[in-house]
């Protein structure tokens, strides 16, 4: 289910001389979300054919979960930043970052350890809003800067060596434990979906976070606070990353310097995929997630079929293209 303000009568803005969309506007924007369910029937369909006995396992399909875990929490943040019209480039140097900041605080206990990389990523996503919101500097450039400061923040606190952290038991068994066999990192992937579903669907703000995106200046008069909004969406987004270097550092057993490289294009990929605009004004958390789940089953596929590396990363780039011109043509 996504949320638009296409028609601004949705959220009670509607300034004079709104064009509403006509409804084959409507019938394409629905289209792209509706596309992708069955883009993922066929991608189950095409892995079957491909290999009956690898692909369509309950662990093989478990394993897709997982590892689309960390790429799936971070798209939700970068939801809503995209949906404000922004962007954030610098979600992977910020999860490398929060990580060994984490494992600086709590490299003996998990609690301490959470604790720290939650708290590292919602600073390091509030220097981001502040920067866009307060100091008016671009979200591409404020977040490139951030890209670049981030990584070298890591390498700068571990010292170029990652931190273990095999000793912490509860976060190793959120990155790698299961309960009731479905993988404990698939379960907060889920959750972190479900609880952002609700907040852009079913609260007044997500509904100003759509506001934002769609008329900027429709929004400051019906009396919503961009500045304060905006800085929100990326301490959310921070707020994510977070999560995701507990995730990822409990699968891998430590907290490394170099981990998060190119998260952003997956997680920017699977929103822009998903249905939700570029330009801002339209999101769907569903059409994320449903994003997430396709770039994992391509991935996979290709990777039981020995496709070469340099072959998936051309088939990301089609898939992206062909989202980016669906979009084009909805505007």
């Amino acid at each position: 289910m996504s949320s638009t303000v296409d028609d601004p009568t949705a959220v009670g803005l509607e300034p004079p001389g709104t064009r509403r969309l006509d409804g084959g506007a409507w019938r394409r924007i629905h289209l792209q979300e509706a596309a992708l369910p069955v883009v993922v029937i066929l991608l189950l369909i095409a892995g079957t054919i491909a290999d009956r006995e690898a692909f369509l396992t309950s662990d093989n399909l478990l394993t897709v979960l997982t590892q689309a875990s960390v790429t799936g929490v971070v798209a939700v943040g970068m939801t809503f930043v995209i949906a404000t019209g922004g962007i954030d480039l610098s979600v992977g140097s910020m999860l490398a970052a929060a990580s060994i900041a984490g494992g600086l605080v709590g490299e003996q206990q998990s609690l301490p350890f959470m604790l720290g990389a939650i708290g590292f990523g919602v600073l390091l996503g509030l220097v981001n809003g502040v920067a866009i919101s307060y100091g008016r500097i671009v979200p591409f450039i404020a977040t490139l800067a951030m890209f670049a400061g981030a990584r070298g923040l890591a390498l700068w606190m571990s010292d170029k060596t990652p931190i273990s952290l095999l000793d912490l038991v509860v976060v190793r068994d959120l990155g790698r434990g299961k309960t009731l066999g479905i993988p404990n990192a698939a379960l907060v992937f889920l959750a972190v979906t479900a609880l952002g579903w609700v907040v852009l669907n079913r609260t007044r703000y997500g509904r100003h976070v759509i506001a934002i995106g769609g008329n900027r200046e429709a929004a400051r008069m019906a009396g919503i606070r961009p500045t304060v909004i905006v800085t929100s969406v990326y301490v959310l987004s921070g707020l994510c990353v977070g999560i995701a270097a507990i995730l990822l550092s409990g699968r891998l057993g430590s907290a490394s310097p170099v981990s998060g490289n190119l998260l952003e294009l997956d997680a920017i990929a699977a929103v822009v995929i998903g249905g939700t605009s570029l330009a801002g004004g339209r999101a769907t958390i569903t059409g994320t997630f449903l994003g997430v789940i396709t770039f994992g089953l391509v991935f996979n596929l290709l990777n039981l079929l020995d496709m070469p590396t340099e072959l998936q990363q051309l088939t990301k780039g089609v898939i992206i293209l062909g989202a980016a011109a669906l979009q084009r043509r909805d505007r």
